[in-house]
């Protein structure tokens, strides 16, 4: 049974690809929505618990760069330890610069379903936009 994503999260087909809407009251929650967003399309993070913290610092040349760079950092930490996280709390962020701690586990695959898997995360069609009170952000992930 797959997860119900909140009000705040919409799934988007894109010719082959997979991508989420996100949007959030503030820029710094709308990373840490799209982060969950992510996680939420790779398995059911009702079956996630935030045992394990991580600091997550990085690096880019502006927010959109940013949130492909935060995204592709998380995404690259579970292909390669297995990692899958739940929680996600900025710390520190600049339109160039994010410093935040996530919270998962490993991955287990007797507890973890796993929808797909995510190759990279691209700029195609990403702008982090604020709109009628919302920041909003269309992300699109190569499969």
């Amino acid at each position: 049974m797959e997860m119900p994503f909140p009000d705040w999260l919409r799934e988007i087909d894109h010719t082959g690809d997979l991508g989420i809407e996100v949007e959030a009251p503030d820029l710094d929650t709308l990373y840490a929505r799209a982060a969950w967003g992510l996680f939420a399309l790779l398995t059911d993070l009702r079956t996630v618990a935030p045992k394990r913290s991580e600091r997550v610092e990085v690096e880019a040349g502006d927010r959109e760069a940013l949130m492909v760079r935060w995204l592709s950092e998380l995404n690259y930490r579970h292909l390669t330890r297995r990692r899958l996280y739940c929680a996600f709390e900025i710390e520190r962020r600049t339109d160039r610069r994010l410093v935040a701690t996530v919270r998962g586990e490993a991955f287990d695959p007797d507890r973890h379903p796993l929808y797909t898997e995510i190759k990279a995360v691209t700029f195609h069609g990403l702008e982090i936009r604020r709109a009628d009170g919302l920041w909003r952000v269309r992300i699109i992930f190569d499969m």
